[in-house]
């Protein structure tokens, strides 16, 4: 006689045969969430009717190892720019023309046209005290939201630990979840980036799926590890299958399905799906890596920047006719900028103060924080930071996520008026 299968037995069989980490692979739900859908827990009844309340929405784009922020709004004006760049200098005669001095990278035509229009706002001199040159001690200080060593939790996973346990309320896309937005006891959901509802899915054959979601249901009276991975299963097929439901009742939008747009139009043309589609997700995470531009640079930023320019121009014109599209505000940084002279390789190296992008339809475009000199330099040769990147954070979550950025920032930090 069969002795009866267990959760305990059957995640022992599961995790012997990697079965269990194929079905977590596509998606890494909060794992302390409630048994039951909470009132506010996407199901996909509640997402078709979802168009009643409309709040902002959060897009933030990570920009992988270090943009050129002076390749990409160009000081053209500036005599001490070209003759610090040199060979790797943006020609002036190429960049799209912004005022007081200032150009876009050529690749960035979308960009100057959502500028034009007003939804476009640059912040210059972005950064911290202290700069670190490490490509993921920055990383981590700008996900954590905090200089401090021993801050272990992102800027908005400390936001889900504080406003519920609903898993859809941040997805990232991606196999990984950043640490942005992992908190100490709740983090985002991961999806793949592909608007196939297929790929949301978890694997195997119908039977195997209806035994797992048997197996996930919390018992009652399992181990705490047992109600953590129960509820991890729960969530995780839960969002799989609104996602799914989702993408399939919204096409992807063309424009985002182009060459130009590459990975990153992948990424954003799932999250426009998503928006369309009424989820009750507040912030979205998506990237794009190779910025760390040490040699070649003029040809390797602007196949990165043009993707970049349509893939972000693309998603913002294909949410342009809904409510919720109007209020979603995409956010662009990078870990630190690069030095001003250029090095021997035809590249730049690691360097401090930056320019971040804000943009959307809802944005106050136009210039903010006071843009650095190229002649009064720090110890390193650096940029000088005149905006504190928390000061960005802080403007997203009072005006994007609607909570005091205090208990989140560590400290009060003067808000921007991209607003």
């Amino acid at each position: 006689m069969p002795t009866p299968l267990s959760r305990r037995r059957f995640l022992q069989g599961a995790a012997s045969l990697g079965a269990a980490g194929a079905l977590r692979g596509t998606l890494v739900p909060a794992l302390d969430a409630p048994r039951h859908p909470t009132p506010g827990t996407a199901t996909p009844q509640r997402i078709r009717a979802a168009g009643a309340a409309v709040e902002p929405t959060l897009v933030l784009v990570t920009l992988y190892g270090g943009n050129d922020g002076l390749n990409t709004v160009v000081p053209y004006q500036d005599p001490a720019y070209e003759a610090q760049r040199g060979a790797i200098a943006v020609k002036a005669d190429t960049v799209l023309d912004i005022g007081n001095g200032l150009g876009l990278h050529p690749a960035l035509t979308g960009m100057k046209s959502l500028w034009d229009a007003g939804k476009l706002a640059i912040i210059r001199g972005v950064g911290y005290p202290d700069p670190n040159y490490s490509h993921f001690a920055s990383m981590d200080i700008w996900q954590a939201g905090s200089t401090a060593n021993d801050v272990t939790t992102g800027w908005i996973g400390r936001w889900l630990d504080a406003t519920g346990a609903d898993p859809m309320r941040a997805i990232s896309l991606g196999a990984n979840v950043p640490s942005a937005f992992a908190g100490a006891r709740q983090q985002a959901s991961a999806i793949a980036p592909s608007s196939s509802p297929y790929s949301q899915l978890p694997p195997g054959d119908p039977a195997f799926r209806s035994v797992y979601k048997m197996l996930e249901r919390p018992s009652h009276r399992p181990s705490q590890l047992e109600l953590l991975v129960a509820r991890s299963g729960t969530n995780m097929l839960q969002v799989s299958r609104v996602v799914a439901d989702a993408l399939r009742h919204v096409p992807a939008p063309a424009v985002l399905g182009t060459s130009a747009a590459g990975y990153l139009g992948q990424q954003l043309a799932v999250v426009a799906q998503l928006i369309e589609a009424g989820l009750p997700t507040r912030a979205f995470h998506v990237s794009l890596q190779g910025f760390d531009t040490h040699a070649g640079e003029l040809v390797t930023q602007a196949q990165l920047l043009q993707q970049v320019d349509t893939s972000v121009a693309g998603f913002l014109e294909a949410i342009a006719r809904s409510p919720r599209g109007q209020r979603a505000v995409v956010v662009l940084y990078t870990e630190f900028g690069r030095r001003v002279q250029a090095n021997a390789s035809g590249g730049t190296d690691h360097g401090a103060a930056n320019d971040a992008f804000v943009l959307g339809h809802s944005v106050r475009g136009g210039l903010y924080g006071d843009e650095p000199s190229l002649t009064r330099l720090d110890v390193d040769g650096n940029l000088v930071v005149s905006t504190d990147f928390r000061s960005i954070y802080a403007t997203c979550l009072e005006q994007i996520l609607g909570v005091d950025a205090k208990p989140f920032l560590g400290r009060s930090w003067p808000p921007l008026g991209f607003l």
